[in-house]
C-alpha cells in the first residue's frame, strides 16, 4: 500500500471515529433537552470539526 493511500484511509477513519463519537456522546446526552434531531446534528458537527482539527494540526513535522 502506498504512503498516500494509507494516509487517506487514516484520515477517513479519523473522521468516522470522531463523527460517530460526537453523535453518540452529544446526541444521546443532549437528546432529552434539545430533541434527538437537533442534538444529533450538533454532535455530528462537533465530531467533524474535531476530526478536521486533529488531521490538520500544525505539529512541525514534515509528512
Amino acid at each position: 500500500m502506498s504512503k498516500k493511500k494509507a494516509r487517506k484511509n487514516s484520515e477517513q477513519g479519523t473522521y468516522a471515529l470522531c463523527i460517530t463519537t460526537g453523535l453518540i456522546v452529544i446526541g444521546l446526552g443532549l437528546g432529552p433537552l434539545l430533541g434527538m434531531l437537533a442534538s444529533s446534528a450538533i454532535g455530528g458537527t462537533i465530531g467533524g470539526v474535531a476530526a478536521y482539527l486533529i488531521i490538520n494540526r500544525k505539529s512541525g513535522r514534515k509528512n
